[in-house]
């Protein structure tokens, strides 16, 4: 929720932006942002992008992705 723009703070929001548009697709880019300390909705998109982005070049990436998904998702 910070405002820090260091990777080591950015990039796992950035993931987990990215996993909350992803497991709960009804909320808007506005909501999410607004969940993460009152981000704008193109910072959320921007976010979506870029793990996307991630997600389809990196084979490591994915599979992080996918065992996080898989966590939250058997935590429901």
């Amino acid at each position: 929720r910070g405002k820090s723009r260091q990777r080591q703070v950015s990039f796992p929001r950035q993931v987990a932006m990215y996993l909350c548009k992803g497991l709960i697709p009804n909320l808007s880019l506005s909501e999410v942002g607004e969940a993460f300390g009152g981000k704008d909705h193109t910072t959320v998109l921007y976010a979506c992008q870029k793990i996307a982005q991630s997600v389809a070049s990196n084979t490591a990436a994915r599979q992080t992705l996918n065992k996080l998904e898989k966590t939250i998702r058997s935590d429901r």
